[in-house]
């Protein structure tokens, strides 16, 4: 129980909440629309082995993933270090193991992992129709499963943005499917 009350008092510090609800949902986006993509080359290219789908799915999202993570660290550490260093300047003192410090620091952290882990976590979502197909589905079917899974995907992150705008969930959800849309059909015309 501590350990969730230091996560609150250190939300109180930084406001990292509200970073990490969009973090997670521009990044779950991009995991999701990005993955989408691969699924509509791999289908468009022919691919009918559910492994090489599976593999390259999973190899685009943990890019996508760590790419996140890393990029989220080094900047949120960077954007921390420098709001700590006006502080101390206010201050006239180092704020070195102190709790504004610490809250800073796992601000830092947390952001990355949720920007790391969204896109990952959309992702396979995704792609579970093919890393859980137990047989009996026809390679067409687990493509279709998984399209379907990506505009369920959009639907959602734009339902969530809706309901944290006080917007109609159902429009701003729509909103994101139609970006799958314009990205399929864009695919479809490189195609």
């Amino acid at each position: 129980m501590k350990y969730v009350e230091r996560i609150v008092r250190y939300d109180k510090i930084t406001s990292m909440s509200e970073i990490l609800r969009r973090y997670f949902v521009m990044n779950a986006f991009d995991g999701a629309l990005t993955t989408f993509g691969v699924l509509i080359g791999a289908f468009v290219g022919g691919i009918k082995d559910p492994s090489l789908v599976i593999k390259v799915g999973l190899a685009t999202s943990v890019a996508v993933g760590v790419s996140g993570f890393t990029g989220a660290f080094f900047t949120e550490s960077a954007e921390r270090k420098r709001e700590l260093k006006q502080i101390e300047v206010a201050v006239h003192r180092k704020l070195d193991k102190t709790e504004l410090h610490r809250a800073y620091s796992f601000a830092s952290f947390a952001t990355a992992l949720v920007d790391g882990l969204s896109p990952f976590t959309a992702s396979l979502f995704i792609l579970s129709p093919f890393l859980f197909s137990f047989g009996g589905l026809t390679i067409e079917s687990l493509y279709y499963y998984s399209f379907g899974f990506a505009i369920i995907s959009f639907f959602l992150l734009g339902a969530f943005l809706g309901k944290v705008s006080k917007e109609n969930i159902i429009l701003t959800g729509l909103k994101l499917v139609l970006a799958g849309v314009v990205c399929m059909g864009i695919i479809m015309l490189i195609e």
